[in-house]
């Protein structure tokens, strides 16, 4: 009947597991099962625990001092958890029956006496343990007794070592003592498990002002466990009170683990984020002799963006954390150009402005101009000018910039920008007048180029005009161009300046009819194989020849091919039209027109 039991138990728990719950008959079988004292009865404490089986709490306290020594560890767990008001009482006569003289240990009227337990001293300190839980911290001798005795044999077992932080916390008598024995464990401790876990005892336990010795035993700690454990832990807690940063950047050259050293690289990109810190490992970079570590820095480097915003951080601090950022930034060459160093810091003080004056839909919109301000200096390749921005640069500008806006009302986009036409000129073409078509445009809408606004004309809530200066177009470069209504800005479109022009523009003559009083008529289109329209004003890359030059031709060019765009009137002479140093040529000798 013994051995059929044992198995039911073993078959319920192995198909049905502790999630799934008892029938009420299963669950009566099994409380009504602690009465056996063969059994082991691990599976049902450890269900009656996770379910909060409290229906079970008097056949455990029956039923206590009839079970073997391990039963009675699993009951006295059981009547922790379940909230039984003997708990104590079963803690303290467990411990004193384990502590009997040996001449006392066998008792007829039990079934089971302390001589079942195969380890007496760590069956007392399960007790201590028991007993600190319930915050009666009387009983410690056997704690120290049992470190020693780990000592001795070089046990990986930490019991004892995981009751230390609570006699330094609620043993003032002693506290020293406990101390000591965590700083000796973690010194000679060869077992990563135990080091680790003797860290963690130590993190838990030690203040403030054991800072320096909690230092000097990382620096001589050969255990990439304990100096782990130590920063998690115990470094972490503190990093306001000494500079963590300095000791793991003191620590990072001469480590000889170089896991270690993979995760003090981490600690540095992960934990503190700064363009200091990532300055500092790209610079370490060059001197990591392990090759796979090497990639793998390389690797955490590429994929790093800055952490979100720490709840408690106010966005105040945040902007102004965002300044200190440009310098440093530039500091690393990672921006270039003092002029747009301080345009970038104006605009966030002009935000910062706003958010104390209780403004901040207005700070919103300074913020998200500075974003798009160093997201398109940086994606300007063809940038001729001093400014720059690197991707090292561009990750902690636009990241940081992004968190606030995150904390920030959302900018309500009413306006919305189809196309601008032209999009894309040389350099000095000088003034023009750009088209802007998109959706909800308003007499107050104001087109701004590179964040400066520009005389708008209101035509229609689905058309602008606006001036562009000969000056906004002086200098290659990409620029973003939006539309604001005052408090709201449409998306963001990038107008191009260039050298040359990525793909030609190409003029084409489609066909010359002969009027038959000695004039001719041609007709010209052309073909632009750029994605977006060309800006080409009349004069030497836009002319005809004979003069005059201007002859009513086209001066922005859309993208792709159309077809008679304009005419001129001739003589029949030939008539060159010149455009972007390609020709097409018309006379009366051209193929005439259907």
């Amino acid at each position: 009947m013994k051995f059929r039991v044992i198995l039911i138990t073993i078959f319920i728990f192995l198909t049905v597991g502790y999630s799934q719950e008892l029938t009420q008959e299963e669950l009566e079988f099994y409380i009504s099962n602690l009465s056996r004292v063969d059994d082991n009865h691990y599976f049902e404490i450890n269900y009656f625990i996770e379910h909060k089986i409290v229906e079970a709490v008097p056949n455990l306290e029956q039923y206590f001092w009839q079970q073997n020594c391990d039963n009675q560890r699993y009951f006295l767990e059981a009547l922790y958890f379940l909230g039984s008001s003997l708990t104590h009482q079963y803690a303290l006569a467990f411990f004193d029956s384990l502590n009997r003289p040996e001449s006392d240990f066998y008792d007829p009227t039990e079934k089971y006496n302390s001589t079942d337990c195969g380890d007496l001293l760590r069956a007392r300190v399960f007790c201590i343990q028991m007993l600190y839980r319930l915050g009666d911290y009387s009983k410690t001798d056997d704690v120290f007794a049992l470190i020693e005795r780990e000592k001795e044999q070089g046990s990986s077992k930490i019991d004892g070592i995981n009751l230390l932080p609570f006699i330094i916390r609620y043993r003032p008598d002693l506290r020293e003592l406990a101390k000591q024995e965590l700083m000796n464990a973690i010194s000679i401790a060869n077992d990563d498990r135990a080091m680790f876990f003797y860290s963690i005892a130590l993190s838990s336990s030690f203040d403030v002002e054991n800072i320096p010795e909690v230092i000097q035993l990382f620096r001589n700690s050969t255990s990439p466990q304990v100096k782990r454990a130590l920063i998690e832990f115990y470094f972490s807690n503190y990093e306001d009170k000494f500079d963590l940063n300095g000791l793991i950047k003191e620590s990072l050259p001469s480590e000889t683990n170089d896991e270690l050293r993979l995760y003090y690289t981490k600690v540095l990109l992960l934990g503190f984020a700064t363009p200091s810190d990532y300055a500092f490992v790209n610079s370490y970079l060059n001197n990591e002799s392990n090759d796979t570590i090497r990639t793998l820095i390389e690797y955490e480097l590429k994929s790093f963006l800055p952490p979100p915003l720490e709840k408690d951080d106010t966005l105040e601090y945040k902007i102004n954390n965002l300044t200190d950022y440009v310098d440093s930034v530039s500091f690393y060459t990672w921006l270039g150009d003092e002029k747009f160093k301080n345009n970038l810091q104006s605009i966030l003080q002009l935000a910062k402005s706003n958010l104390l004056a209780g403004d901040s839909v207005a700070c919103s919109f300074q913020i998200k101009a500075f974003q798009n301000l160093v997201d398109n200096v940086y994606k300007d390749s063809l940038n001729t000018d001093p400014r720059f921005v690197t991707i090292e640069g561009w990750k902690f500008l636009y990241w940081n910039a992004q968190y606030i806006l995150d904390r920030l009302p959302q900018l309500p986009v009413n306006a919305d920008i189809e196309v601008i036409n032209p999009a894309m000129s040389l350099v000095n073409t000088g003034a023009f007048t750009m088209e802007v078509k998109g959706t909800g445009f308003s007499a107050n809408s104001v087109l701004y180029f590179n964040s400066n606004a520009r005389t708008t004309t209101y035509v229609a809530d689905t058309l602008l005009t606006a001036e562009i200066l000969g000056t906004d177009v002086s200098v290659a470069g990409n620029y973003p161009v939006w539309v604001s209504s005052g408090t709201t800005n449409s998306d963001t479109v990038i107008y191009k300046v260039v050298i040359t022009l990525p793909l030609p523009v190409r003029p084409v003559l489609e066909c010359v009819r002969n009027n038959g009083d000695g004039t001719y008529t041609a007709y010209f289109g052309y073909k632009n194989d750029n994605t977006v329209s060309v800006y080409i004003p009349v004069g030497s890359k836009n002319k005809f020849t004979p003069t005059p030059q201007d002859r009513g031709q086209t001066r922005v060019f859309l993208p792709g091919r159309h077809n008679r765009v304009f005419t001129v009137s001739f003589n029949g002479s030939n008539l060159v039209w010149t455009l972007n140093g390609r020709t097409s040529t018309a006379s009366s000798n051209s193929a005439p027109c259907n």
